[in-house]
């Protein structure tokens, strides 16, 4: 009797630890953010009287290193890894933007969050960060210039 309850519990564990895995498993939609884009927004640098940093017409690659990561290139600014699940990326903590904050000159800002929201062509982003005593902070879209593989890197 007792071996058949370890049996059982052994069972149980397998199926829960497979059940866990599938899970991590199912987030996917990396491909839909796969390509080259073009940025149009503003991060605005939340210092004083600094005026907003125009990121428009920045060009945006996006790879992907498997189903649900991505790494976005913004323009020299910076490279940052996103997890995806399905149409929505979140970056990855602990990593830094440059920007030129006028009057501060080039900065890397923590990255507190940054949303990437795709629907078809076009990618909808949300920042904000910190950096010295500012809170840099911006929303964006993306607008696909070309798809490629992306994929394997």
């Amino acid at each position: 009797m007792t071996s058949g309850l370890r049996i059982l519990g052994l069972l149980g564990l397998v199926v829960g630890l497979a059940i866990g895995v599938a899970s991590c498993s199912d987030k996917t939609g990396a491909d839909k953010f796969v390509g080259s884009w073009t940025y149009a927004g503003a991060i605005n640098p939340n210092c004083g009287d600094a005026a907003p940093i125009d990121l428009t017409g920045e060009m945006v690659t996006i790879t992907a290193s498997d189903s649900s990561h991505i790494t976005m290139q913004l323009g020299t600014l910076c490279t940052v890894k996103f997890d995806v699940d399905g149409t929505m990326a979140t970056a990855q903590a602990g990593q830094t933007c440059r920007f030129d904050i006028p009057g501060y000159g080039p900065v890397d800002a923590s990255i507190k969050t940054w949303t990437l929201m795709v629907s078809g062509d076009t990618i909808t982003s949300d920042f904000s960060g910190s950096v010295l005593i500012c809170l840099p902070s911006g929303t964006g879209t993306l607008t696909r210039v070309s798809t490629d593989d992306g994929g394997g890197q």
